[in-house]
């Protein structure tokens, strides 16, 4: 079924303008709304225009409001709408961008998708349109059907509204902007269904990442875990990394912080000890102070677009300390997929033929001393493998593609271990090193490289 806004075919009669990309005009200098060609019918939602080279100065400002309030570098503008059909999920409007006594065409066609806001139970939709005349390009297109409060560019009247957003750029990067109460459209919305699925972030609570950078971006101090620790241990980033980026009225935060975290057990005579380490991180998105779900984490672990370093996982046992089995497991992500099972790493081992160091030696040095295979090694987290040899550190790398920037990502690395010579002096005190090494990035570009190494005390031979 269909929900349609319609009026008078709109574009059989403006074949008397002139339409130019670079700048908008018309056959007349006087506007044309007024003249009569378009009728009184047409559906008109208000707007303002930003020229490109004002953009982050006006859009991307905490002073945004005073702009508008002035009419400062902000110019008024208009969308006449013709035609205005919801079919389920897909989308077509047909009509015009008035804008400084001219006009030009828009036709817009595309496909409806549920909103991450609905997370935050705001009913929401948008849309991944093109234009089909090509002189836009879409940046946003919203429609919100309750009264949840979401985010605005033009009027924070319609935050707590229901009500349809449109951002547009032309051919010189000028962007056109219109938000509208649905009541004044009259139009139908239960008519929309979608099968639930996203599209790209970019296109939803993302969308000014398109057009703006980050006002600030710095680190705040943040209490970090003392270097040795008793089991279980956990380390976190000292600073947590953040970035704020205002878009119009609203402003979006994002905090980062990665953390490693696990147990390092005694080890008994007889039998074997678990031994775990996980990589993950504490984050969470902020508009207006508000923690949100409706845009996405732009910090990850890994994720540089150019060049990065490969994610390694490590831990290397200490004195009289053998690896037996191991356990690989996670969920990150990769491209636009989520990777949960049987997927490739590169395997590194340090075996010696007696894993019993003399003294001056320890686990520290087979961080040091670990040999990467040069082949994959297609791994899953459902059961532990044996390890072969007297191993006594194990580690593994992934994809430089793969990255992980949500609570729910995670790598991980499991072993079991045991004491290798029963003979040896019971109840020995000795160190474990843990090392998690990874790029930390903002916007595909790599923030900076972290190399963890975390000693953790413990017992071998023990009684």
């Amino acid at each position: 079924m269909k929900a349609v806004l319609k009026n008078v075919t709109l574009l059989s009669l403006i074949i008397t303008l002139v339409v130019s990309f670079n700048g908008v005009s018309s056959a007349s200098s006087e506007p044309v709304i007024e003249k009569g060609e378009i009728p009184q019918t047409t559906t008109s939602i208000p707007g303002y225009m930003v020229s490109n080279e004002n953009i982050q100065r006006v859009i991307g400002s905490e002073e945004y409001s005073n702009y508008i309030a002035e009419e400062k570098l902000v110019h008024r503008t208009k969308l006449l709408i013709d035609n205005l059909t919801l079919d389920g999920d897909t989308v077509h409007i047909n009509g015009l961008v008035r804008y400084n006594g001219g006009v030009v065409p828009l036709q817009l066609d595309g496909t409806l998708y549920s909103s991450r806001e609905q997370s935050d139970g705001i009913d929401s939709y948008v849309g991944d349109l093109k234009e089909i005349n090509d002189s836009f390009k879409v940046l946003h297109f919203k429609i919100k059907t309750n009264d949840r409060a979401d985010t605005s560019l033009i009027s924070t009247d319609l935050r707590n509204t229901a009500n349809i957003k449109l951002y547009l750029q032309d051919k010189k990067g000028d962007m056109f902007y219109f938000e509208e109460k649905l009541n004044h459209l009259n139009i139908d919305t239960s008519k929309i269904t979608t099968d639930g699925s996203y599209t790209d972030s970019l296109l939803d609570g993302n969308w000014f990442e398109q057009i703006l950078a980050p006002a600030e971006s710095h680190r705040i101090t943040n209490e970090e875990i003392g270097p040795f620790s008793a089991n279980p241990y956990i380390k976190s980033c000292s600073n947590v990394y953040y970035s704020k980026v205002p878009f119009g009225v609203d402003v979006a935060e994002f905090y980062f912080c990665p953390k490693v975290e696990g147990n390092i057990v005694d080890v008994g005579k007889a039998g074997t000890a678990n031994w775990t380490s996980r990589l993950t991180v504490a984050e969470h998105v902020r508009v207006n102070g508000n923690t949100t779900n409706g845009i996405e984490q732009r910090y990850k672990i890994g994720g540089v677009t150019s060049g990065g370093t490969q994610t390694l996982g490590t831990i290397a046992a200490g004195q009289n300390t053998v690896i037996t089995s191991r356990l690989i497991g996670g969920v990150y992500k990769k491209s636009t997929s989520e990777i949960k099972a049987n997927w490739p790493v590169i395997i590194g081992l340090f075996t010696k033929n007696v894993p019993y160091y003399a003294a001056g030696k320890s686990a520290y040095n087979v961080l040091t001393s670990i040999s990467y295979q040069t082949n994959t090694t297609t791994v899953n987290d459902t059961m532990y493998q044996n390890v072969v040899g007297n191993v006594s550190g194990y580690s593994y790398k992934i994809d430089k593609s793969a990255y992980l920037y949500d609570a729910g990502h995670y790598l991980d690395l499991g072993l079991l271990v045991s004491t290798w010579d029963s003979k040896q002096k019971s109840n020995e005190s000795t160190t474990a090193y843990i090392n998690w090494k990874f790029d930390v990035s903002f916007l595909g570009s790599k923030v900076e490289t972290l190399d963890w190494k975390i000693p953790v005390n413990y017992r071998v031979n023990a009684n």
